[in-house]
């Protein structure tokens, strides 16, 4: 079929005119639906859409709270040395509260007794403080000197405290799946991102001070470090041994010296 330049013409006038209907039928819809929906919306503003950008989750992450314990340990009067009986008692104290790695012991020794010599009662209270520090020190607790800010109650009279301090770590509440997984349209996490970092810190921190302030690690020993790596140029470091290794030749440590550099 061969088709004219007046059939063409009229084809083409055709599809434009159609196309023009369809496109004025879908604005004339979609106004409809705008203005609808705008209406709706002014009649209902609490139905509106909107998300709350300050409703922001707070962060997922353990917390280390300061506690403190306290025991007061007594002596027979004008005496320094710790008898069966406060000792035991110490002892007893100290596993209650599995004091271990982390804890910090401070040692407050009381007034003297009624009546005696304030320069008399001073020397035998350091004594008694003395000999409560070297009990702890012995079961390798680390004691430190007292802080002005404590707040605790006055050993009694001819009496030595030992105060324990220590961080105790809090968890978040894990998991938490009171949003709905991936869908955050204002731009937030999720309610439970970042609770398996979080508790797993929490739960495999030695000394749980650390997540308040970190520790100075001190001088370093350049020395040390640099025969180590000596060592390990010239194939004398210790072998590894294992229960893989138990019955198994180990062959020395190949460096960079063995193999030529």
């Amino acid at each position: 079929m061969i088709c004219g330049p007046r059939m063409i013409r009229q084809f083409l006038i055709t599809s434009m005119v159609g196309g023009a209907l369809m496109v004025s039928g879908c604005a004339e819809t979609a106004t409809g639906i705008v203005l609808g929906t705008g209406v709706y919306y002014a009649a209902n503003p609490d139905q509106l859409p909107l998300e709350d950008f300050s409703d922001v989750p707070e962060a997922r992450e353990p917390r280390a709270e300061l506690v403190q314990y306290g025991h007061d340990v007594a002596f027979a009067a004008g005496e320094a040395r710790l008898t069966n009986g406060p000792r035991q008692r110490l002892d007893a104290f100290l596993a209650r509260l599995e004091a271990g790695y982390g804890d910090r012991f401070y040692v407050v020794a009381g007034r003297g007794g009624k009546g005696e010599p304030k320069q008399a009662a001073a020397r035998l209270a350091e004594r008694r403080r003395q000999a409560i520090m070297a009990f702890l020190e012995l079961r390798k607790l680390r004691v430190l000197p007292p802080r002005i800010e404590f707040g605790i109650d006055a050993p009694v009279r001819g009496a030595v405290k030992v105060i324990v301090r220590r961080y105790v770590v809090t968890v978040p509440g894990c998991p938490d799946w009171t949003g709905r997984p991936g869908v955050t349209f204002n731009n937030t996490p999720s309610s439970n991102f970042g609770c398996a970092t979080a508790i797993n810190l929490g739960l495999m921190v030695a000394d749980p001070g650390d997540i308040v302030a970190g520790r100075h690690p001190g001088l370093m020993d350049g020395e040390f470090i640099a025969r180590s790596i000596e060592r390990y140029r010239t194939g004398e470091t210790t072998p590894l041994e294992g229960d893989d290794a138990t019955n198994a030749e180990i062959e020395p440590t190949v460096g960079a010296a063995a193999l030529g550099e």
